[in-house]
């Protein structure tokens, strides 16, 4: 067997290739066994004659059909015909009586056909019985021979699922030679492996094609722009990559016969051309003119691969035999079709499986290639380890820096260490294998943390941290990374070696990294050295992130009340206003001021008083939702700003602000501090995107409260505009 010549680079192995294959070949065959082309009860249907004489055309036609259809119960289902795939349009059935079907169009596939359809299915109705008389009206090519299937439409059911079946294997298989070609022509950086993908490619998308699923697809309706002629220019396309395909694999360059075969694929990729301009007078010349390219494709492709067979080239006698099999396939094809002899009902579908093993057979041709510069390859790429293990390390180490700024940005304080740390998991298991990685944060940033890699192990992982709680802290404590043994029990053998590198953090508090590695095989003094390198680039990040977090909250929150001080305020006031003509919601001010407050700070101290504003601040803070803006505008005065609220609604919060600091429980040595707010609101009117002149109208509505004895709400009438 010529496929066994691909064992000489594995000795020993011929009958385990041998036996691969045949299992291959007799899952195929139990598949295609397993199919049902023909029905359990068929009626037979006289077909009288076709009006048209020119059988490659696309005029319109008609033919009838006259059957008998005997008594039907009800459980027995109804009658069905049903005509092979062929490229029509406009097919329907029609009767005396006015009775019409459904219309079904090869190059625009029904949503009611399903994915893969491989016939023309019409149910009949279920009062019809005796004699039946049925015109076929169509445009473009039946077989000469038409046959259609008269039987229950289960059975007929049951041969579009057997034709899906069959399909789909067929799709399948091509797919997989498809992805095998590409991650070959990665493996290998040899083009003829693009080649080949590019002849399956084309495969698929003639199958396709001519079993009309192309056209049942999103993008592949396109297609059906070009009908017929498109068909052809598929054809006619992968004829010629099968061709320059064979002739790569089969002829040394410059062979006497290249001249003659380099013309035959120009001038098939010259004819696809011409059935591409999709031009009328070309369209009854399509498949005639796809037939000559074809059988000339082949039969020059037959006499390479006899040269090629004759040279001792690999697997040139399996290619020879699968490409034979495919042009007597593909010239019985064409006699079926003209109607010199008749259909077989595995035929469409075994001439297509002998297509998928002429490509099966060129890539089994092709992949022999593979093992000239196999070994070149092995050397090169032991020749670039050590140079490659040194860009992983510095291309880790960039790419953990850059993702802790970016990631770290803007998070808690108390949330750095947790993300920081499960960053450097994820980068650390490409440049460091182990099995489990453990970080035990204590006292970190403010907070505990435990992260555990699989995250299944956590509950075992906390159960054991607690146990060896003391013992980790003294190594970490020590501040040197050491391997220690893993032992299933006291006296037992070492199951995992366990690398322990400390982080150094300010006591109490304490971290260690632990990572694992099943058997007795430690980590290399490169390993723990990469593993301190990452680990004090994480903390040095996290550091400067939370240094980062408290300047920046320090600059935005107001350090007596912990409320949005008067920068941030006008900020987002700002923005606020910007939103709210956008979008035309209103937004309302409030200023609130406390009432005499001076007197407070005199008679009590400037302590009390800061107990007072923070107090106060509480309260009114306690009013509002989550989505209102809340701050310290200044001294004893604060700001509110509520979007979508308009005055009356600002007026009843503002009101409840009031309540709220009026009911304060504040004392000061044994004596209650009686804390009141007079409060001014303006709400934006139509056409101001700026909050000035909303600000200035509340604060005059403020000064009006004053006005009015204190310890109330004023709303900013007109007048203050």
């Amino acid at each position: 067997m010529a496929l066994l010549d691909t064992a000489d680079a594995m000795p020993g192995h011929r009958w385990v290739l041998a036996g691969c294959l045949l299992l291959l070949v007799s899952l195929f065959a139990m598949l295609v066994a397993s199919t049902q082309l023909r029905p359990e009860e068929q009626r037979a249907v006289e077909v009288v004659g076709d009006d048209a004489a020119d059988r490659f055309g696309e005029a319109a036609r008609t033919v009838r059909l006259r059957f008998d259809l005997p008594p039907t119960e009800r459980s027995q289902g109804r009658w069905a015909l049903w005509f092979p795939r062929e490229p029509v349009v406009g097919l329907h059935l029609t009767r005396a009586d006015g009775w019409r079907s459904e219309i079904r169009d090869f190059f625009r596939v029904g949503d009611d056909e399903g994915m893969f359809p491989n016939g023309y299915g019409f149910v009949l109705p279920a009062d019809w019985q005796g004699p039946v008389q049925l015109d076929v009206r169509y445009e473009g090519m039946l077989q000469a021979n038409i046959a259609p299937v008269l039987a229950r439409a289960g059975d007929v059911r049951r041969i579009e699922r057997s034709g899906v079946a069959l399909s789909a294997a067929l799709y399948g298989a091509l797919l997989a030679l498809a992805t095998l070609a590409l991650a070959l022509a990665y493996a290998s950086r040899d083009r003829l492996f693009l080649g080949f993908f590019g002849v399956v490619f084309a495969l698929v998308l003639l199958l396709q094609a001519a079993n009309g699923h192309l056209y049942g697809l999103p993008a592949g309706r396109l297609f059906g722009y070009w009908g017929v002629q498109g068909m052809a220019a598929l054809a006619l396309l992968y004829a010629a990559a099968t061709q320059w395909l064979i002739e790569a694999y089969a002829m040394p360059r410059l062979h006497r016969w290249s001249r003659a075969t380099r013309t035959i694929t120009a001038a098939l990729v010259l004819l696809a051309a011409v059935c591409l301009l999709n031009l009328d007078a070309v369209a009854p010349l399509a498949w005639p003119l796809t037939v000559l390219g074809w059988t000339v494709s082949g039969l020059a492709s037959l006499a390479m691969l006899f040269d090629a067979t004759h040279r001792g080239v690999r697997l040139a006698g399996w290619v020879l035999a699968a490409a034979a099999v495919a042009v007597v396939g593909g010239l019985w094809m064409a006699l079926v079709r003209l109607g010199l002899t008749t259909d077989i009902a595995l035929l469409h579908f075994a001439y297509q499986g002998a297509l998928v093993a002429l490509v099966f057979g060129l890539g089994l041709a092709l992949i022999s290639r593979i093992g000239d510069y196999r070994d070149q390859r092995d050397r090169d790429r032991l020749a670039r380890l050590d140079t490659e293990r040194k860009m992983r390390r510095e291309s880790a180490r960039a790419n953990l820096t850059t993702a802790l700024q970016t990631q770290l940005n803007g998070l808690d304080p108390g949330e750095l260490p947790w993300q920081g740390f499960r960053l450097l998991m994820d980068h650390l298991l490409p440049l460091v294998p182990h099995e489990s990685c453990v970080a035990v944060l204590r006292g970190y940033q403010g907070r505990d943390h435990l992260l555990v890699e699989p995250a299944d192990a956590l509950p075992a992982i906390e159960h054991e941290i607690q146990r060896r709680g003391l013992i980790l802290r003294r190594q970490a404590t020590a501040g040197i990374a050491l391997q220690q043994p893993v032992q299933a029990s006291a006296g037992g053998p070492v199951v995992a070696m366990e690398a322990l590198v400390p982080l150094q953090i300010r006591a109490p508090g304490w971290a260690v990294l632990l990572l694992r590695r099943a058997g007795g095989d430690g980590f290399t003094t490169e390993e723990i050295s990469v593993i301190g390198e990452l680990l004090r680039l994480v903390q040095l990040q996290v550091d400067q992130a939370a240094t980062a977090v408290k300047l920046r909250r320090s600059a935005e929150i107001d350090a007596l009340t912990g409320t949005m001080n008067r920068r941030t305020i006008d900020l987002w006031v700002e923005r606020t206003f910007v939103d709210a003509e956008r979008t035309g919601r209103p937004v309302s001010v409030l200023f609130v001021d406390l009432d005499h407050f001076k007197s407070v700070n005199d008679r009590y101290g400037h302590a009390c008083g800061d107990d007072c504003l923070r107090a106060v601040s509480l309260a009114l803070r306690s009013v509002l939702s989550e989505a209102d803006m809340f701050g310290r505008y200044g001294g004893e005065e604060f700001i509110a700003v509520l979007p979508g609220h308009d005055g009356a609604e600002a007026r009843a919060i503002g009101e409840r602000m009031r309540t709220a600091v009026e009911n304060v429980e504040m004392r000061h040595e044994g004596q209650r501090v009686r804390l009141t707010v007079s409060i001014g609101i303006a709400t934006r009117q139509p056409g101001e995107d700026a909050p000035a002149a909303a600000v200035a109208r509340a604060d005059k509505a403020l000064y009006a409260a004053k006005r009015q004895g204190r310890n109330c709400v004023q709303v900013a009438p007109a007048i203050f505009s």
